[in-house]
Formats: C-alpha cells, sequence, structure tokens
C-alpha cells in the first residue's frame, strides 16, 4: 500500500512533536512543513533537512494527500476549511474550532469532498485511559458514580484562548470516553485574574445520565502541576495521574458498604461502613498516544478504519466548551 503523504501547518509548541512521529511512521511519507514564522524555519531545517518548508498556505499544491494543523485554535477554522477546500484528509489538533457553528461547517466541507476530518484528543489514545475505560466496563469498581479530572499548573498562560479552552478538551474528552456518552448538563464559574475576560481558572460541572457526574478544575495559577483523573465507582476508585512516568494508574478497593450501617460505641449514630480495602497498578504497554493518534488518522485514509476523536467527537468536545462559556458570562 502507498504511503499517506502528510504535511504539517505549525511548528510551534506542539509542532516538533508531530513531527517526529510522523518522520518516523512507515506509512508516511512527510512531505512538507508549513510555518509562517520564518524565525522557525531555521529550526526546521536544522531538525529535518530534507523536508520543504512552506510560507504561505497558497503555495500548497497537490503533491499532498492529507495533513495536520498544529497552529493557535482561532485559526483552526480557517485553516482546516483551506485545506479541505485543496482536497486533503485533515486532522485538526484540539480543539477541532471554536464554535459550533464552524464545526459544522467544516464536517459539512469533508462530507461533500468525501474527505476524511479528526480531531487530536490525544488522551483517548492514551493506553492509560483505554485500561481505565476497561476496567470500569468489566464492572471490578461496581456502577459508575463520577468522575473528577484536573489540568493545575503555573502556566503557559496563552492570550488567544482562556483557560478551558486551552486545557478542557482533554477532560471533556476524556470523561465522555469513560462515561460512553456526552453530558446532558453543562455549568461551569471561573475567575479571569490576569487578564479580564479572559478566564485562568475554571471549574466545571457536566451531569450525565444514570445520575454520573463530572468535575472539572483547570488552572494556570496553581503551584503545582497536575494531571489526574479520579474514577468513583459504588465498589472501587481509580487514580491516574499522568505526572507519574511509571504506575501511572492505581485501582483502589475503596467505598461504601451501601448495606450495612454500624453504630458508634456510645450508640448516639450510626454511619454506613467504609470499605478500605487493597489496590494494585494494572500492567500497561507503554506506548506514545500521539504516535497511535497519528496512526488512526493513517488507518483512516487508507483503511476506512473511523477513529473514536472522528469530527462529530470534535463537534460534541466543542459543544459542551459553548455551553461552559455561557456560564462563565453569566
Amino acid at each position: 500500500m502507498a504511503k499517506t503523504k502528510i504535511l504539517l501547518v505549525g511548528y510551534g509548541y506542539w509542532g516538533p512533536n508531530l513531527a517526529r512521529n510522523l518522520n518516523q511512521n512507515s506509512d508516511v511519507e512527510f512531505t512538507g512543513i508549513l510555518e509562517i514564522d520564518k524565525d522557525l524555519h531555521k529550526k526546521i531545517s536544522e531538525d529535518y533537512p530534507e523536508i520543504p518548508i512552506f510560507n504561505n498556505i497558497d503555495e500548497i499544491g497537490d503533491d499532498h494527500d492529507a495533513a495536520i494543523v498544529s497552529t493557535p485554535a482561532t485559526t483552526h477554522f480557517s485553516i482546516g476549511q483551506n485545506l479541505l477546500e485543496k482536497g486533503l484528509h485533515v486532522l485538526i489538533e484540539k480543539p477541532l474550532a471554536t464554535s459550533v457553528d464552524d464545526c459544522e461547517i467544516l464536517i459539512s466541507i469533508a462530507k461533500e469532498k468525501q474527505l476524511k476530518l479528526m480531531v487530536g484528543h490525544t488522551y483517548l489514545y492514551n493506553a492509560s485511559v483505554i485500561k481505565i475505560k476497561e476496567i470500569i466496563e468489566s464492572g471490578e469498581i461496581g456502577k459508575l458514580l463520577t468522575v473528577h479530572s484536573e489540568r493545575l499548573n503555573l502556566g503557559q498562560i496563552r492570550q488567544d484562548i482562556n483557560v478551558m479552552w486551552n486545557l478542557a478538551p482533554h477532560d471533556f474528552s476524556i470523561i465522555s470516553y469513560l462515561v460512553g456518552s456526552y453530558p446532558v448538563s453543562v455549568s461551569a464559574s471561573g475567575n479571569d485574574f490576569i487578564k479580564e475576560g479572559m478566564h485562568d481558572i475554571v471549574y466545571i460541572h457536566l451531569g450525565f445520565d444514570n445520575n454520573i457526574t463530572g468535575f472539572i478544575h483547570n488552572s494556570w495559577l496553581h503551584p503545582l502541576k497536575s494531571r489526574k483523573v479520579i474514577v468513583v465507582g459504588s465498589e472501587g476508585m481509580i487514580v491516574f495521574d499522568d505526572t507519574q512516568v511509571n504506575n501511572q494508574v492505581t485501582v483502589y478497593e475503596k467505598g461504601v458498604d451501601w448495606d450495612k450501617i454500624t453504630k458508634s460505641e456510645k450508640g448516639k449514630n450510626s454511619r454506613f461502613e467504609i470499605i478500605d480495602g487493597d489496590y494494585y497498578s494494572p500492567q500497561i504497554e507503554t506506548q506514545e498516544p500521539l504516535a497511535t493518534e497519528i496512526q488512526a488518522f493513517v488507518n483512516w485514509i487508507q483503511l476506512d478504519k473511523k477513529p473514536i476523536s472522528d469530527s462529530k467527537n470534535g463537534l460534541e468536545i466543542v459543544r459542551i466548551l459553548e455551553k461552559a462559556q455561557e456560564g462563565l458570562l453569566t
């Protein structure tokens, strides 16, 4: 099978990681890097001396089958639209666009031209997140009750989008994946301490069917870096700590014995008995999520195997973002 010719658009913060994975993928012919910041061209030439560099999207011809977009979120719609109109399959790093309307336009163009449109919700290709999903579906932790996700650090402070649009696409995509559906209710509150109108701290509540809840805390103003997902079930709990190199997932035999009430020594109070059992870290095969994501994009193009982060997934996550944004503005 012929290799898929892929162009990378953007070589800023995330671009070098994408470039490395494109260059290492045996199913990909890395056909160029489009970067409008000419100060980065020297770095690109040093990293990939054989890869063509483009200054402008108008220079892009028919030498490419697909493109991956890694540019500021506010440019995703215009660049994605332009690339689709040129007949390229497109993978856009999160979020797919910055409004539901723009997402729907991109999806419509892709459908009309029979092109693949995918979003980079990288955590959906993370082996730890996939393992947590397997544990939930096995029934090991009982009925799923709630999922808490936090993404905190001092910075990296953006000027184009707030902390929620920057970080929460990860949290929304993870929680929706683990629950197996999208939320039916969304509310949010936060603060804009650094720049008025640009929230740097947000708290989000998600309501799902079957009385399942989700809670998200994002912050650019936090002394410690934290990337945790905490899953609470009726018979057990799971913690995913993405800052750990090893043993990122821990499963706890913790919970409440819903059928057993104990009385205090004085007999004046009664309470449910707490289960505080053993814990373990499941064995998880190490793999780079970004490599898996790119392979999923290639497989969709070559084999018509639809990935989990297709354009519909991208649209639904932006829909949640829009609803949460409404809460921040009230």
